[in-house]
Order: structure tokens, then sequence, then C-alpha cells
């Protein structure tokens, strides 16, 4: 009760100094207060200086920030029922000789979800070798707990992989199988043939449309390789009880999904 009155608190010194309603929803976005801003930000100018706390694009298409300007780009790729994405993380820290990359696949029909990555014998899982943040304090699935952030802040350069959950996988959310983390080191990737991150219940959606599936921090002036397969519901049932059968039935599998890692150039000081 106390956070919350904080908040409010909060809220009410940003409206004191907000120039409209659009600006006042973009903070209470921000704080978590509300998780959408369509209505009053239709049509209204806003005066924060960040285009990406205000542009929205239509399913279809993808939010990009290009030299100060946002840009909306119609999801377009290869494969039948995702398309794979790769940005590059900013933080205000910095990890000399290295990038992070925020990994994702944006499922194309709203109504499935992914509920497993995995690789086989037939079509291994790649996963490059990536930084990994010492003495235990990092993660291996699931993202960082932001507590742990606020305290080791080179958490935030942390390699994982995930089904959507960034957080720290508090809930339990998504498990592992098959997979031996120890081994995923600066010096040696991840070579995954009886393996997988999966959703403990397969019909749970993490997203509507992006699913984060891995963060990476990775050496520049290096080639990386990232490959994946794929299984999820595709049907409009997919948030009701439906039995094994029909799941069968109503499920997609999309095998060797590349992911394009830009070559970091970094000159050696």
């Amino acid at each position: 009760m106390k956070l919350l009155n904080y908040l409010l608190y909060l809220n009410s010194i940003f409206k004191i100094f907000s120039q409209n309603t659009c600006d006042d929803c973009i903070q209470n976005l921000k704080m978590g207060l509300t998780d959408n801003c369509d209505s009053d930000c239709s049509n209204e100018i806003t005066h924060t200086s960040d285009c990406l706390d205000y542009t929205r694009c239509l399913y279809d298409y993808n939010l990009h920030k290009i030299e100060n300007i946002c840009v909306c780009q119609k999801t377009s790729c290869i494969y039948d029922h995702v398309c794979p994405n790769v940005e590059v993380l900013e933080f205000d820290n910095k990890l000399d000789g290295y990038t992070t990359f925020e990994i994702s696949l944006e499922v194309k029909n709203i109504n499935s979800n992914i509920y497993a990555i995995y690789g086989d014998n037939e079509d291994h899982m790649i996963i490059p070798e990536a930084y990994q943040t010492s003495n235990n304090i990092g993660s291996n699935i699931g993202g960082v707990n932001q507590l742990l952030l606020n305290y080791f802040p080179n958490s935030e350069f942390d390699s994982w992989l995930t089904i959507g959950v960034t957080d720290g996988n508090n809930l339990g959310t998504i498990n592992t199988i098959g997979i031996d983390f120890s081994n995923w080191t600066l010096d040696n990737g991840l070579n995954i043939n009886n393996g997988a991150i999966f959703l403990n219940d397969p019909f749970t959606q993490t997203s509507h449309k992006k699913y984060i599936i891995a963060h990476l921090t990775l050496r520049n002036n290096k080639q990386h390789i990232m490959k994946v397969n794929v299984n999820g519901h595709l049907n409009d049932n997919i948030n009701e009880n439906i039995n094994l059968n029909q799941a069968n039935d109503n499920s997609f599998r999309e095998k060797n999904i590349i992911f394009d890692i830009p070559y970091v150039y970094d000159t050696p000081i």
C-alpha cells in the first residue's frame, strides 16, 4: 500500500509539470500505472524527448529508431509463422569490446504463441559463445531479476535464453531440459542436439507479438551464428481449455531459423 501511495504521489508531481494528457499517460505507462495510451495520445502533440515513448505502430509493423527518428516497418521474412529480429541494446554502462543484442521472434498470427525453442538430432540449436556474469550473479534462463540489477549493474550484460520472460522467471513460467549451461562461456557456444527451453504451460501467451528468446553480450570483431527451432500453437482457441489431441492439430513447427547478428567492428585501443 505504501508503494502504491508513493507511485500516486510521484504521478501527482509529474502532472504538475505535464504539457497534456498524452504526456501524463506516457509517464503513467513508464511507472506501470497504465498499459495503454492510444486514446490519450491520438492526434496529440507530446513533449517527451524520445519518440520511442509515444510512437505506436500497427500490428504488422515494427518500431525502429534510426538516427533519432522513429520508423514503422512492416514485418516480412521467409518463414511461415515467425520472423527473427536482432536489435542492439544500449546501456548507460559500457562493457569495452562487447555489444549486447536482444534476439526475438515475432509471430505472424496474433492468435498464435511460442512455447518451445529447441535442438534435436536432425536440426541442432546453435547459441554463440557469450559473456557470462561471474560469481553466479547472472541467469541462464528468464532474464535477471531487477533487484539483482540494482546491486550488481554489470549483470545487465549477462547472457541468457528465454521465451518472452525477462524479469528473472520469478513465477517459474519457463523451464529447460537437456542443456548444459556450464559449457556456455566466452570461448564456447552451445550446440544443442537434444534440449529445449519451454513454457511450463504450452498454451500461455507471454506476448501477443514479440517473443524475446535471448539476451546475448557478444565479442566485437567476430562473426556470431545463432540458429533455433520453434514450436508454437496456431489457433483461435489458444486461451481456452483444449485437450491434447486438439493441441496436436493446432500446433506449428518452424525449423532452422537463422538470426542475422551484425558484425560489430571495434577498433582496438
